[in-house]
């Protein structure tokens, strides 16, 4: 763990007034594995981190002193392509599988992402779109690592261990979305097929066979 690390979450915890006692009933964890923590007697894992950068509401990068910035960077969204243009990424147009099921995921997407923004509770929002984040990162590092001898120079993270915190980071994220749900008591929106195809008319076919590609799959996978 980086040696900034210990000193970062001491000075986090002191800024919010917190003591070592609050701050391990709101982690679950122990005061002496705390004390170890910001002594850096001891490294954490992916959870706490995770858990760490949410209660302090700061960037994992700011944790581990990779950046200055306590807040997430986020791209300009004047720099971000609108999908339509997204739709206009080169395939080759052999790969009619590829070429179908992108723009589901690009229009189902947009569908998810409008749904958010309605439900207004942003942690849920976090972690809806860091789920969606990770699991595109982790087929890309897939990818990258079919070829053994393509660089790494895009990623930061060791390809060992990349997949290992993908999954865990996937199964935090979904349970965290479940926690917020059951502690939040967040209001829900009325949806039904009728409403999101009034209400999305031109992505909801896309929608629609995005969740009878995903039940195919999964009953195919687990017999259902």
């Amino acid at each position: 763990m980086n040696k900034e690390f210990g000193r970062i979450i001491t000075n986090l915890r002191k800024k919010k007034g917190l003591s070592q006692k609050e701050v391990c009933a709101e982690l679950g964890i122990s005061q002496s594995l705390l004390s170890h923590y910001e002594k850096g007697v001891r490294e954490c894992g992916l959870s706490f981190l995770v858990k760490t950068a949410d209660l302090y509401d700061v960037s994992v990068d700011y944790l581990l002193g990779r950046t200055t910035n306590p807040k997430p960077s986020s791209a300009d969204t004047d720099t971000i392509p609108d999908v339509d243009e997204l739709t206009n990424i080169n395939i080759k147009k052999s790969n009619t599988y590829c070429m179908l099921n992108r723009k589901l995921l690009i229009n189902s997407t947009a569908v998810i992402y409008s749904l958010l923004a309605e439900l207004n509770n942003k942690k849920f929002a976090k972690s809806a779109s860091d789920y969606l984040t990770v699991a595109q990162y982790n087929i890309l590092r897939k990818i990258y690592s079919l070829k053994e001898d393509n660089p790494d120079d895009i990623f930061n993270i060791n390809s060992k261990n990349a997949d290992k915190y993908c999954n865990t980071f996937l199964n935090l994220a979904d349970a965290r979305m479940d926690d917020i749900n059951d502690n939040s008591s967040i209001e829900g929106i009325e949806l039904s097929a009728e409403k999101l195809s009034e209400d999305f008319s031109e992505s909801y076919p896309s929608l629609n066979q995005m969740v009878k590609n995903a039940e195919k799959a999964l009953s195919q996978s687990f017999k259902i």
